[in-house]
C-alpha cells in the first residue's frame, strides 16, 4: 500500500466539544457506499471509510473520534512482513437537499468544470477514481446521555478532483448532469 499522505487538521469547536476535521489528500479505505446499497450486514446507510495516518490516530481517538486501527495478525506478518497497521474512520453521508441547504456539499472537479452533486447523482462517486480528495467532517455526539464524548463522523463537504473524461467533455455532461461551474 502506498504511504498515507493525508493532512489532518482540526478546526474551531463553535461551541461543540470537538472541532471539525479537515482532511486533505484523503483516500478511501475500501469501496465507498454513496448510493446506500445494502451491504453484507444489511445496512443501507450511505457511508465511506477514509484512511487516517497512524501518527495522528491516537490523538483523534483521545479527542473522541471513532478511529479504528487494524493491526496485522502474526499469520499476516509471516506472509506479508512489511504489513503495517491501518487506521481509518467511518463517515456517514446524510441526505442532500441543495434547495433547502441541508446535508453535505459534494463537488467534483474535472478539468475546469465543477459540478455539485445531488442525492440523485451522489451514487456516481462509488466507482470513481480521484486524483485528489479533500473533505470536512463534523462530529455528531450520537448518545450524549449513555455515551458522552463518543462521536460519529458526518460529512460536511467533499471535493473530489478527477482527470477530465473525454466523452463527458465531448457531450457536455459530468457525473450524470449538465456541466457547469458550481
Amino acid at each position: 500500500m502506498d504511504p498515507i499522505e493525508t493532512v489532518v487538521s482540526v478546526g474551531p469547536t463553535y461551541g461543540k466539544k470537538i472541532g471539525n476535521l479537515i482532511l486533505e489528500k484523503a483516500r478511501f479505505f475500501g469501496r465507498p457506499n454513496f448510493a446506500g446499497v445494502e451491504d453484507r450486514f444489511k445496512d443501507t446507510r450511505r457511508k465511506f471509510t477514509v484512511l487516517i495516518p497512524n501518527d495522528c490516530a491516537d490523538q483523534l481517538r483521545q479527542a473522541g473520534w471513532n478511529v479504528k486501527t487494524n493491526v496485522p495478525t502474526e499469520a499476516e506478518l509471516q506472509e506479508f512482513p512489511d504489513r503495517e497497521p491501518i487506521s481509518h474512520l467511518k463517515v456517514m453521508v446524510d441526505h442532500i437537499d441543495i434547495e433547502e441547504g441541508k446535508g453535505p456539499e459534494v463537488f467534483v472537479k474535472m478539468g475546469e468544470d465543477v459540478t455539485q452533486l445531488t442525492d440523485k447523482t451522489l451514487a456516481s462517486l462509488d466507482r470513481s477514481r480521484f486524483d485528489s480528495i479533500d473533505m470536512e467532517i463534523r462530529a455528531w455526539e450520537f448518545d450524549p446521555e449513555d455515551h458522552p464524548g463518543e462521536y460519529s463522523a458526518r460529512l460536511v463537504q467533499f471535493i473530489g478532483v478527477m482527470q477530465p473524461n473525454r466523452l463527458a467533455q465531448k457531450y457536455g455532461f459530468l457525473m450524470g448532469q449538465t456541466q457547469g461551474n458550481a
